[in-house]
């Protein structure tokens, strides 16, 4: 019974909000009480799975309120203007261009595979320069999240330490196999920029030509009330300060969330003397970061009922009951070719500790390769991370770009998921994957 209380929770609230009939919060909340309430468990039992949720995202729900307000500070310091205008010289304004600078940038961020700060650190930076050449947010988050997805099997990342751990292979004998299946998925995001990035110079206004276009999309001084000359002062005082912050994040030395509280500590005294002017600045972005903070704490109380009534588990081995007779040596790959969409139902522990484990024992005891289940389940899940609604950080990346849920998921679910296909159909026909 819980296993199919949770297959109906997990469809009925990714249903109910892409027809927008509620909200996350709303959904994330509501659902997950009442489908325990039918389960059975008792209030007491309920408020233990919700605080043991909340426990598990409240550092980043913490990253979340003061990332958004630190970068809200900094964008109207104008901090990324300088390096807009640049980007904008040196792409003549093209959407081709930046979309393919895009991806670019985004696969050599990830390097370190941590996606909230691949996230802080492309995000802030583009979403002005798409701004200005009327590109989609849509269209950034679907390139910055699936090529983030595609770099994060690098043997550091999370999601490839997971599956190390479940299978007892090493971490990075399962990278050095996934590497050209990497870069064909670059190559499919080069080709989807390609696409899209036509698309959006196309739709640009024909009245205005090259030249005249490309001006308008730089950024002037006057029209940013707050913001600094590159050749002030406090300018590069910003400058330091952002980069100092980044250092920590890439380096480790420091919690990501508080890296953002001292941050923005020494952001508003720096850049608003007046204590009436701060509070101003903050009330300014108050709206998107709240918003975001209350998604994401909503989102504790699914994740807490889904591991503490132990639907996640029931799941896992309700899907595999479900498969056709004989496909036990298939098994691998049928989850890997499913990995996007069952991404969005288990959180990254219950696809890696929950899911795996009962994929490796059926596969391996019809004579698959240990490495051949890894790599498998680790493409179809990381190339579609960033439109988990049970991943944290994709609820950063929403707040960074002022994009919801529901569009997102809408425009990038599909691309996100050939992506993957395309990546596994190649890994079996190299060899990335053994038969």
């Amino acid at each position: 019974m819980i296993t199919a209380l949770g297959f109906l929770m997990m469809f009925s609230i990714i249903a109910l909000i892409l027809l927008r009939r509620i909200s996350p919060v709303v959904g994330f909340t509501t659902i997950p009480v009442a489908v325990c309430l039918l389960a059975g468990f008792a209030p007491p039992q309920i408020g233990d799975f919700i605080k043991n949720g909340l426990i598990t995202v409240a550092p980043t729900a913490a990253l979340f309120l003061f990332a958004i307000l630190y970068f809200g500070i900094m964008r109207d310091r104008g901090l990324f203007d300088p390096l807009v205008n640049f980007l904008i010289r040196r792409t003549g304004g093209k959407p081709l261009a930046v979309a393919l600078v895009t991806v670019l940038v985004t696969a050599v961020v990830h390097l370190d595979g941590v996606g909230a700060a691949t996230f802080l650190l492309t995000i802030p930076a583009l979403l002005p320069l798409y701004k200005r050449l009327n590109m989609s947010p849509n269209m950034l988050l679907l390139l910055v999240g699936t090529t983030a997805g595609v770099g994060n099997m690098v043997p550091w990342g999370g999601t490839t330490a997971r599956a190390a751990a479940t299978t007892g292979l090493d971490a990075t004998a399962l990278w050095m196999g996934l590497i050209p299946v990497q870069l064909v998925g670059f190559a499919c995001l080069l080709l989807i920029a390609g696409w899209l990035g036509l698309r959006a110079q196309r739709r640009l206004p024909k009245s205005l030509g090259a030249a005249s276009s490309f001006d308008a999309a730089l950024v002037q001084p006057e029209e940013r009330e707050h913001a600094l000359s590159p050749r002030q002062l406090r300018y590069w005082l910003n400058v330091a300060l952002t980069v100092a912050i980044l250092a920590c994040l890439f380096s480790g030395i420091f919690p990501l969330y508080a890296c953002f509280m001292v941050g923005l500590g020494i952001a508003l005294p720096l850049n608003f003397a007046a204590l009436e002017a701060q509070t101003e600045r903050i009330k300014a972005h108050a709206a998107d970061a709240l918003q975001m903070v209350l998604v994401m704490m909503a989102a504790g109380v699914l994740l807490g009922v889904l591991s503490g009534a132990k639907m996640s588990d029931g799941m896992a081995l309700a899907l595999i009951d479900a498969l056709p007779h004989g496909s036990a040596q298939y098994l691998h790959l049928i989850i890997g070719a499913f990995g996007v969409p069952l991404g969005m139902i288990f959180s990254p522990d219950a696809y890696y500790f929950a899911l795996l484990p009962v994929i490796r024992d059926v596969a391996v005891a019809a004579g698959v390769p240990l490495e051949a289940v890894a790599r498998a389940m680790l493409i179809g899940e990381n190339t579609g991370f960033a439109i988990s609604p049970v991943v944290p950080s994709v609820y950063l990346a929403l707040a960074l770009a002022g994009v919801e849920l529901r569009k997102h998921i809408m425009y990038t679910f599909c691309w996100a998921w050939g992506v993957s296909l395309v990546m596994l159909a190649f890994a079996v026909l190299s060899g990335a994957i053994p038969s």
